[in-house]
């Protein structure tokens, strides 16, 4: 090969070369994001999935000779959740009592019952049920019995429980408000309050007494957000069962 051609290819092996260089030092300078595996929580927040409610029957309860009053908790798991007892003679049960709704939040919350229509001295069988659209679930069986010796029916109803329109609402705070009636039997009430008719975050629940008149109640919520739609109702509950308030709304400043 004579000496001009071969400087001409040594020419063009260098420009070759470097250009190669300069192109794999610009890809080097990409940045990759990497993906996220199914199950790595890094850097996310998440909120509790729906899921199943959960009911416990409880061993606590107060028996007459044509009755009983029972209880239990319902944790309805983040979808609205009604709840009842199922009762009778023997363990298949066949009877229960109307249906009651218990809200959609995540804290295990009080679910009494009132059984009625029973016959005196007969061993009763029964159990807590609760569903949402999840689907349904039973609490542990248990047993009572009536008694013969002339114990009454207990004194009182299920409460009453109005919601009503929310009060000096600000950007991120607000009043809601309601009414409650005990009925002649102790009773406590709370809210429920969420950016959908889902609803999904509770007040603190408080108690209103025995009376037999209407009580005005009123909760202060705040750290919400502006310019948003909040949807609340208040509930009720003593020892017969829980009523629940219609679904009002307000939007904050």
């Amino acid at each position: 090969m004579s000496k001009p051609i071969l400087l001409t290819v040594i020419a063009l092996i260098i420009v070759v070369g470097g250009l190669v260089y300069v192109v794999k030092k610009d890809n080097s300078s990409e940045t990759t994001v990497p993906t996220q595996e199914a199950g790595d929580n890094t850097n996310t927040t998440t909120s509790p999935q729906a899921t199943l409610p959960v009911a416990i029957t409880s061993s606590s309860m107060s028996i007459s000779d044509n009755g009983a009053i029972v209880s239990g908790t319902v944790t309805p798991n983040g979808a609205f959740t009604t709840y009842w007892y199922e009762y009778g003679g023997t363990s298949n049960l066949g009877s229960k009592t109307a249906n009651q709704t218990i809200g959609s939040g995540f804290v295990a919350i009080q679910a009494p019952g009132y059984i009625v229509d029973l016959v005196k001295n007969t061993t009763y069988y029964f159990r807590l049920v609760a569903e949402n659209q999840y689907g349904k679930t039973a609490g542990n069986q248990l047993t009572f019995k009536t008694t013969t010796n002339g114990i009454p029916s207990p004194v009182g109803a299920l409460p009453t429980a109005k919601t009503i329109s929310a009060s000096t609402i600000s950007k991120t705070s607000a009043d809601i408000n309601g009414e409650v009636t005990p009925n002649k039997a102790t009773t406590q009430y709370w809210f429920e309050y969420g950016k959908t008719t889902e609803l999904g975050s509770l007040t603190a629940f408080s108690g209103i007494g025995d009376g037999s008149v209407k009580v005005p109640v009123s909760i202060s919520l705040s750290d919400l957000l502006p310019k948003t739609t909040y949807y609340f109702r208040l509930n009720a509950q003593n020892q017969f069962g829980t009523i629940n308030g219609s679904i009002l709304n307000f939007k904050t400043k």
